[in-house]
């Protein structure tokens, strides 16, 4: 297995395409032989939804690790095994449910706590994720994390954890100010967490076939931050097969293989496949 293969999806922007962007990168990374693990680490479980689960109904969620991890570690290789998901596409999952909106309030609390007393902490409280997937990096080629809007803890968490974090942004160029607050973030979660964090690009999604947009975001992108910040090839097309996969709980890869945006995931695997 890979040494770096957690990837964190995020963008403190709604509606560009984060969870459809972990589950069918996913699918596509899966459908090239490697064995991936999704992440939900929403309290909405909008990913495990579009895996065709009801968050609701999910008693072994990523919620309930993090509490084990905060309250009894010694316990945690207990509820491991019970929490995957083995949805039976070639993808397994770590489902999430509002529940997970209390763990993060418990990392708050927790975060208080370490803040105001003079020892370090064992485990800070934004590595409790980190710690928790030591138990599942040997297991798996990739790790994809699907990151929420809010609850920054839980994505401080996530990017903590992560070797690479992906941004999603619509392709055109106001959406892409969501950019600079996941870029402050990561910088921070590198000084002080995990220096080995790296922002593999930014992907362009809900892409129309208006090319001259595109290569406008592109460009307001090397304009702003140079060779630093790559964009990754090619965008994900806006298609009625997207929009339908969810309702189906799979992904395009398997819903419609042959759509031009299950031709984009493809391709981001592929780029993917080259990090590192």
């Amino acid at each position: 297995m890979r040494d770096d293969n957690t990837i964190a999806i995020t963008n403190f922007k709604g509606g560009v395409g984060k969870t459809t962007t972990a589950l069918n990168l996913g699918a596509a990374l899966a459908a090239e032989g490697r064995k991936v693990l999704l992440i939900d680490n929403d309290p909405q479980g909008n990913l495990t939804s579009a895996l065709g689960y009801t968050p609701g109904e999910q008693k072994n969620t990523l919620a309930k690790l993090l509490l084990v991890q905060i309250d009894s570690p010694e316990d945690l290789e207990l509820y491991l095994p019970r929490t995957v998901v083995h949805t039976g596409t070639g993808i397994d999952l770590i489902p999430a449910n509002r529940r997970l909106a209390d763990a993060a309030a418990r990392l708050q609390v927790m975060q208080l706590s370490q803040y105001n007393t003079v020892e370090a902490a064992e485990t800070p409280c934004e590595m409790m994720m980190d710690r928790l997937l030591d138990a599942f990096r040997e297991q798996y080629d990739y790790i994809i994390i699907d990151c929420g809007l809010k609850h920054e803890l839980l994505t401080i968490n996530a990017l903590a954890a992560a070797d690479y974090c992906i941004i999603p942004v619509q392709a055109h160029f106001l959406a892409s100010e969501g950019i600079p607050d996941v870029l402050e973030l990561v910088k921070n979660v590198q000084s002080r967490f995990n220096s080995k964090l790296e922002v593999a690009g930014i992907l362009l999604t809900m892409y129309q076939s208006r090319p001259q947009l595109c290569q406008s975001v592109r460009a307001a992108v090397a304009e702003l931050y140079g060779d630093s910040l790559r964009v990754f090839e090619r965008p994900i097309e806006q298609t009625i097969k997207v929009a339908e996969c969810p309702a189906a709980g799979m992904s395009i890869l398997d819903y419609a293989p042959r759509n031009p945006a299950a031709e984009s995931y493809r391709s981001l695997a592929q780029e993917v496949l080259q990090l590192g």
